[in-house]
This record gives structure tokens, C-alpha cells and sequence, in this order.
């Protein structure tokens, strides 16, 4: 379901996310950085516990999620824009 909405952004702070996130639209470029944010791990139960005793004193969450190398894993494992999905592909050449 797609919601139509009209707000005022930073064309600045846009044309930014455009550019990073390799899109052409405003709608993409937002999109991506929605999908980005709600992708991050929510820590916030986890830092209701502190004081409990159920977590250990020196436990630190963002140490189990800040190497490039696990943020390319999450990123994999999203699925894929289905852009231009059901179209016929193109029969393949044969090689002499």
C-alpha cells in the first residue's frame, strides 16, 4: 500500500541522498533512506535492562553491529526492487 503525501524537504539534504544512495527520483532517494533507517538494529528494550542485572555491565550492542562487513551482510540480505519484473528476457546467442 502506498501512501501519497506532500511535504517540505531540503533540496540540498535531498539531492545528498540521491547522489549516495544512486537513485534518479526524490521517491527513491527517500525510500532508500527509510528502508536504511528501519534496517538499523532498535537497541531501546535492551537499554531498559541496564541496571537490572540481566545484562552484563560491560555488554556494549553496538559492538555486535559496527564493522562494514556487517552492515554488507544485512544489506545482502534485503530483498531486491522487483523494477521491470515479468518481462520477457532476451533469448540468449548461441556461440559458434
Amino acid at each position: 500500500m502506498d501512501t501519497r503525501t506532500n511535504i517540505v524537504l531540503d533540496d540540498r539534504l535531498v539531492a545528498k541522498a540521491m547522489k549516495r544512495a544512486g537513485v534518479k527520483t526524490k521517491k527513491a532517494a527517500i525510500e532508500a533512506a527509510l528502508r536504511a533507517y528501519v534496517a538499523k538494529p532498535d537497541y531501546s528494550g535492551l537499554l531498559a535492562l541496564a541496571g537490572t542485572g540481566v545484562i552484563a555491565d560491560d555488554y556494549d550492542p553496538k559492538g555486535t553491529f559496527n564493522s562494514a562487513q556487517s552492515h554488507d551482510a544485512l544489506m545482502a540480505a534485503l530483498p531486491r526492487p522487483t523494477y521491470g519484473a515479468g518481462k520477457a528476457s532476451a533469448t540468449p546467442k548461441r556461440s559458434r
